[in-house]
């Protein structure tokens, strides 16, 4: 059994490392981004999948889907219509409801973006194994599984 002090030395180094590998890939990620000549944000980006994923979701949708408050999701997708890569539509029978959808220009980006997501992620596996991504992947929906509990 671990002490108080081994175990909060765990958990905050558990969240520390968990916390910066994200960071880290982020970084990565705009990095190859740029290098690329996309201009995209991982913000952006991680809103732009399910919007082509979902084809026209709601900004409430959105919103529970990535994990973002409404304020976050709100600018996300102000700043993805100024660069005219998505669209709010009003639903066509609830018309409080805006939909969200890829324009051409979104479309075309997201497609763009595949090759840089990819070179990214195999830059984050490295040398790592199929197997050892399969136990890590496992054990995060563990840990979110026992931390989802309303």
């Amino acid at each position: 059994m671990m002490s108080k002090e081994q175990s909060l030395k765990f958990h905050m180094n558990l969240g520390m490392l968990v916390e910066t590998a994200f960071r880290m890939m982020t970084k990565r990620f705009v990095h190859n981004a740029y290098k690329s000549g996309v201009d995209i944000s991982l913000d952006q980006w991680q809103v732009l999948g399910p919007v082509w994923q979902l084809k026209s979701p709601s900004q409430k949708q959105l919103g529970e889907v990535c994990l973002k408050n409404k304020a976050s999701i709100t600018r996300t997708i102000d700043s993805l219509e100024k660069k005219s890569l998505v669209v709010r539509v009003p639903d066509q029978i609830d018309h409080r409801i805006k939909r969200v959808v890829l324009t051409n220009l979104g479309e075309q980006l997201f497609y763009d973006v595949l090759p840089i997501m990819e070179k990214t992620r195999e830059e984050v596996r490295g040398d790592i194994s199929e197997d050892q991504i399969d136990t890590f992947k496992k054990v995060l929906s563990e840990i979110i599984q026992n931390l989802d509990v309303d």
